[in-house]
């Protein structure tokens, strides 16, 4: 016990070092200009849900007179401290972002220490941590953690509580520590509530099963009549009333600001130029988008930059298959147990939503909008993995982690 909280430590250490010291050694470290949750977070300790005088306007909503994040404001409600205690000019948003993404790596470790302790897997230390490294280093994740800026500051905090989520209910099986962390994370990006099938997934088979590690006995064969069916209804019951709760709070919080409990300002947003049209036209959500988000999430490559005279990575996205290669190990995540077919619905249901938005992630190396599902994905490798991290996998990840190295140094212009 005391060495697995020594190394999560450790595990947390490293990879706040690594954000914090690429943004600090290849940017600047500096908050950026469309922080925007800082000022959000002074206005709600000045009793405003509006930004006066914005540093900047790109994606920001006006409306009455008054520049408003049209984002849901867990960011913000987490800087709260800092803001009270040190005052909005103090928090560098860039180290916030590298310190959430760095708790974001130490969950993911304590999550697949969580599954061997349970008996769903029989990975050990070197396996967990080597998965870790996928995630830290060898998916969007890395260069996502070292910006502050308004987008990857949200996406990184709902990674954060998606994590803690599967994480308690693996270890506690509590419905309201799971819910109630999954319900932060949907004040973040609502659309991750559909992350429940796994969470329900994981409790279905908590229930199923109490193996520990020290016993090393196989998880029993799956049938639908071993399920314990009453006992799953008021698990997923009471974890479904903090999600309830959260979602009044987002109608509120959209009430106060626009008059209408549904509106998030998305579509009166001062998007970039070239997203307008569409946004205008076919709204936020359409099958007009499926075919080119399809491409970015798994098809784009990088492109011929004729001035660099080198490969250079498509700023619309590129496919998660040259990004983090060892996700084509989900296709061995088959086992018959209702967390591995909680985490495929998570999966489909997540990527769902993001297949038929507005805009691919725009300016970004990679496909950005994958931290909606990195967890499951992480979660369906592990099972997938079982007995050992391979060699094969092993230079999989690598092969990610060079990547995404790539994409850093792309993204601070080593180019």
């Amino acid at each position: 016990m005391r060495s697995r909280i020594l190394l999560t430590v450790l595990v947390f250490g490293v990879a706040l070092g690594v954000y914090w010291g690429t943004a600090s050694w290849l940017g600047d470290g500096v908050t950026p200009r469309q922080a925007y949750f800082n000022h959000l977070a002074d206005a709600f300790l000045h009793g405003r849900l509006y930004l006066e005088e914005p540093p900047s306007t790109h994606d920001l909503t006006f409306f009455q007179g008054q520049w408003y994040v049209p984002f849901p404001p867990l960011p913000a409600l987490l800087m709260l401290p800092w803001v009270a205690l040190f005052g909005v000019e103090s928090v560098n948003t860039v180290f916030f972002s590298a310190l959430f993404g760095a708790l974001n790596v130490a969950l993911i470790y304590l999550l697949l220490t969580a599954m061997t302790k349970r008996g769903w897997t029989h990975l050990i230390t070197r396996d967990h941590l080597w998965l870790t490294v996928f995630f830290a280093f060898g998916s969007v994740h890395w260069y996502m953690a070292t910006l502050g800026s308004v987008w990857f500051v949200a996406q990184i905090c709902t990674v954060t509580f998606i994590a803690l989520a599967v994480w308690l209910t693996i270890e506690h099986g509590s419905p309201w520590l799971a819910g109630g962390a999954l319900a932060l994370a949907l004040l973040a990006r609502p659309n991750v509530i559909l992350t429940w099938p796994l969470l329900a997934g994981i409790a279905a088979t908590v229930m199923l099963t109490q193996v520990t590690v020290s016993q090393m006995q196989p998880v029993p064969a799956f049938s639908w009549q071993a399920i314990k069916w009453r006992a799953l209804l008021r698990w997923s019951l009471l974890s479904l009333i903090p999600l309830a709760l959260a979602i009044g709070l987002l109608l509120l919080y959209n009430l106060a600001r626009f008059g209408n409990p549904t509106d998030f300002g998305y579509l009166n947003e001062n998007v970039a130029d070239e997203l307008a049209p569409n946004l205008h036209t076919y709204g936020q959500f359409n099958l007009h988008y499926l075919p080119k988000n399809f491409w970015a999430m798994w098809l784009a490559g990088p492109r011929w930059d004729r001035e660099a005279n080198f490969w250079l990575p498509d700023p619309e996205g590129m496919s998660l298959l040259l990004t983090s290669p060892v996700l084509i190990y989900l296709g061995r995540a088959r086992r018959r147990l209702p967390l591995v077919w909680g985490g495929w619905v998570t999966l489909l249901l997540l990527m769902a939503p993001l297949l038929l938005y507005y805009n691919t992630g725009w300016w970004q190396f990679g496909y950005r909008f994958s931290l909606d599902f990195i967890v499951p994905a992480v979660f369906l490798i592990a099972v997938a993995a079982g007995t050992r991290v391979t060699w094969a996998m092993r230079w999989l990840i690598l092969a990610g982690v060079l990547s995404n190295l790539y994409g850093v140094l792309w993204w601070y212009g080593a180019f």
